[in-house]
């Protein structure tokens, strides 16, 4: 297991907030060794390891305990007789009233609580009120850029390594088993097994997938078509028309059921003049490349939609809301906000071209407020002017801010 300190920090910060933290994120993006690196912190910081209660769902073992009063009888058997206990809890949708029953132990025991799941549908239902206002969520995605050269041992490349990195970053993606395996046909076969475990445990099984042939023609052509403005109606006629009949109804929960196995991102379009979010033609980004090239075959794609992609995940990890931004008639490709913060973002391969470079900044020209603007591009030259700022793509994923 490798550090990944951006987490650990947020896991080591919440220590002892008598809240449940939840982390959130598609399978196998390392929810489970983030928890295994907390213990071993947790460990070195003096508490005894029998301190930490360690349940796995995933595991035949622990079968059992997916029911709720199971639950309640092993973690009181284990609740250590003195000093601070934890509890890690992996795939908690898997227990029965889940909410209801961690909410139980975090009230009858002093304890402090921690939980995986990779499915959001887990904070839908009436029986999540039972930890309204009890927890924070911690949401998880694949490595990063500047996580994915660390893992590969590669620190500070320079500007001529940078892009060859990055292609095999989009090649095989950035699930950490598969960026760490040794072999490429050992990575491919991780990815086979990674995108079959999502597919048949929280999309087939959890939503009950009958025609699994319509499916998949919806899931390639969303994958395909990342970072274009969509809905369900749209794509369903587009199916109509190649002779693959499927409703807008349909369409709409095969996207609800991706988005809800964290494969899928929306991202809303936002009116900046009305300060609304709308609900038509948004944009969805798929969370791993390497999950999108095992659907689609490893092909050529939309080099600018895929670095668009690359921007809108990065947004997501530092903590940013990332939405669409629509304004008189011109279209931003991003409005991050946070914490009172706004930037507006146009995101190109390059502007070398000067019609592409005045294309591109024309939707600044609209803006009436004062927040920043920036250009993110993978020019090296600089292409700042005045109120905009322009950030090299590389230089912003391995860490540079807005």
């Amino acid at each position: 297991m490798l550090n990944r300190p951006a987490y650990e920090k947020k896991l080591i910060k919440s220590q002892d907030v008598e809240v449940v933290k939840i982390l959130t994120g598609v399978r196998r993006c390392g929810k489970s060794s983030l928890l295994k690196l907390f213990g071993k912190y947790l460990i070195s910081q003096g508490i005894p390891e029998k301190n930490i209660i360690e349940i796995n769902f995933e595991f035949p073992r622990f079968a059992e305990l997916q029911n709720p009063r199971n639950f309640y009888e092993y973690i009181k058997a284990r609740i250590p007789g003195n000093g601070p206990a934890f509890l890690f809890v992996d795939e908690v949708q898997e227990l029965q009233e889940w909410a209801k029953t961690i909410n139980g132990v975090r009230a009858e025991f002093r304890i402090d609580i921690y939980v995986t799941g990779s499915n959001s549908r887990m904070f839908a239902g009436e029986h999540l009120t039972y930890l309204s206002g009890r927890y924070i969520p911690i949401e998880v995605y694949p490595l990063s850029f500047s996580e994915y050269c660390s893992f590969r041992k590669i620190h500070d490349p320079d500007a001529s390594a940078v892009e060859a990195l990055y292609d095999e970053y989009l090649l095989m993606g950035a699930m950490p088993a598969v960026v760490l395996a040794q072999d490429a046909d050992f990575a491919q076969s991780l990815l086979d097994g990674l995108y079959d475990s999502i597919y048949s445990r929280d999309i087939l099984l959890r939503g009950k997938i009958r025609n699994e042939a319509a499916f998949n023609r919806v899931a390639s052509f969303v994958f395909d078509n990342i970072g274009n403005s969509t809905s369900s109606s749209a794509i369903a006629n587009t199916l109509k028309s190649t002779g693959h009949p499927v409703s807008a109804d349909t369409v709409d929960r095969y996207l609800a059921l991706l988005c809800s196995a964290f494969l899928l991102y929306p991202c809303t379009r936002y009116d900046i003049r009305g300060k609304e979010y709308l609900r038509t033609n948004g944009k969805y980004y798929v969370v791993d490349s390497g999950l999108r090239n095992r659907v689609l075959g490893f092909r050529a794609g939309n080099r600018g939609h895929l670095t668009e992609n690359t921007v809108f995940l990065e947004l997501k990890r530092r903590g940013f809301e990332v939405n669409v931004g629509t304004i008189r008639g011109a279209e931003l490709d991003f409005v991050a906000q946070s914490k009172g913060e706004r930037f507006y973002i146009q995101v190109s391969e390059t502007v070398l071209d000067p019609q592409v470079l005045a294309r591109e900044i024309a939707p600044f020209s609209k803006l009436r407020d004062g927040y920043p603007r920036i250009l993110l591009t993978k020019d090296r030259a600089d292409y700042s002017s005045e109120g905009i700022r322009h950030i090299n793509f590389f230089d912003f994923l391995l860490g540079e801010q807005l």
